[in-house]
């Protein structure tokens, strides 16, 4: 019996640093090529899946993605048996795009995703080769911005039509015709449509997928009007009314680009013609409201990407959408940026105060007096400060003790009870429970801290 997998072990020329993920057919590892000093993502596929179907079967991949070679395909560097073990180098890619949160932040980044993977199924399409099993875990991102896919492990060459083939798919990005065993290389566009969709307004359509689909309003919004109906295409329910392939595919994406990317032509203006006054909703006209009386005083300086309602830095949601995936970079006034959840961080700070997942290595200096800090942590020996909202110390990652209040909120969250605005907000911006109107949160005037 084969010795267990862990760090350090010792595959052939390879040595195991860290499990990068796990599956039903194979593990992931972060190894390192001793040769060449080369870091590289190893699959190891599990020695009951090499039992069960056996070599012919489990060399399939690397048969199938060896004969791909593209730039938007995860290339193999090598496949061998290794102490009874199958394994395939790879290059190793910054993450995928399941945890790429910069893909649901902005739309360009999205539209970019879209058209990376859309060249990748148009190469594999033109030789008759399908994936099967297009989802956000299948495309990887690179550290120099490029998406790629991977895992052509359950990945056929194109049968006819008549043929019926195991159902293999993940369940959410699978295409109708691919869920009763009938798939064809429009199934991997389907995959791709649904899957852009979902990353551009939040929502993953459900049968019947009839247009327009929930969320089509942001959708309609953050996409240029020349790419709406090659994304609707892309995600048609009907085959017959889908992109046969991704090379129909590529190919209308590169025609919506030149049209979206070319200048709009000016039209002479007519005389006496008025302008009609920007329609604007209730909500718009509560958050501008609010964002005149309170904003400098709550630091609401930046506007949500989905609403462009007013929020502040600290604010874990909007409040008045609800958005969760608003990103700081680029507008911060901080040097550095959290790796997590994109908001600023200090050199000298060594964990986000913002969120539970940011920890990183500081400068090693210790902190400067920071101007906007109301509190000092109260850890003994630590030297943080505490600006209004931080949820965590940024030294020693500890949870203040004392409720936040602000002048501007007089209003109390009936969850987190950290200072709300009763009248104005639809969220409360630091746990995100919904209220279903403005108005609802209870005052808890004689409880205040």
């Amino acid at each position: 019996m084969a010795s267990t997998l862990r760090r350090g072990t010792r595959l052939g020329k390879y040595r195991l640093e860290s499990r990068l993920g796990s599956g039903s057919f194979a593990d992931v590892w972060k190894a390192t090529d001793t040769v060449v000093r080369q870091a590289v993502a190893l699959k190891v596929v599990h020695e009951d899946m090499v039992r069960e179907w056996g070599r012919n079967e489990i060399e399939h991949e690397a048969r199938i993605a060896s004969r791909l070679d593209h730039p938007n395909i995860v290339k193999i560097l090598n496949a061998d048996w290794i102490a009874g073990r199958f394994v395939m180098a790879t290059e190793l890619a910054r993450t995928h795009l399941g945890a790429y949160v910069r893909a649901r932040r902005s739309p360009d980044v999205a539209l970019r995703v879209m058209r990376d993977v859309a060249a990748a199924l148009a190469y594999a399409h033109e030789r008759k080769i399908m994936h099967r099993d297009v989802k956000p875990e299948n495309v990887l991102v690179f550290p120099d911005g490029r998406f790629a896919l991977c895992d052509f492990g359950v990945a056929r060459f194109a049968p006819p039509v008549t043929r019926n083939f195991t159902d293999v798919g993940t369940l959410g990005f699978i295409a109708p015709e691919q869920a009763y065993g009938r798939p064809g290389l429009g199934s991997d566009v389907f995959s791709l449509g649904i899957i852009v969709y979902h990353l551009l307004t939040g929502v993953l359509p459900t049968w019947p997928f009839r247009w327009p689909l929930d969320g089509h309003a942001r959708f309609a919004k953050k996409v240029p009007a020349p790419l709406q109906p090659v994304l609707r295409k892309a995600a048609e329910f009907e085959p017959r009314r889908r992109y046969a392939s991704g090379e129909e595919l590529e190919q209308a994406l590169a025609r919506a680009f030149a049209r979206a990317e070319a200048p709009a032509p000016r039209r002479p203006k007519k005389k006496g013609a008025r302008k009609k006054a920007p329609t604007t909703s209730p909500l718009e006209v509560q958050a501008e409201v609010f964002r005149k009386a309170h904003g400098a005083k709550l630091d609401m300086r930046f506007r949500c990407h989905r609403c462009d309602g007013a929020i502040s830095e600290a604010m874990s949601v909007c409040p008045w959408c609800g958005s969760k995936d608003n990103s700081f970079r680029g507008v911060t006034n901080a040097p550095l940026v959290c790796p997590e959840c994109e908001r600023g961080v200090r050199p000298e700070w060594t964990a986000c105060p913002w969120c539970y997942a940011g920890r990183f290595a500081g400068n090693g200096r210790p902190p400067r007096h920071d101007p906007r800090a109301e509190r000092r942590c109260t850890k003994r020996g630590c030297a943080g400060e505490l600006r209004p909202f931080m949820r965590y110390c940024p030294v020693c990652k500890q949870k203040p003790r004392r409720l936040w209040s602000h002048a501007e909120l007089s209003d109390r969250c009936p969850r987190c009870r950290w200072p709300v605005s009763r009248d104005y907000w639809h969220f409360c911006p630091w746990c995100a429970r919904r209220e279903p109107r403005a108005g609802t949160f209870k005052r808890l005037r004689s409880r205040r801290t």
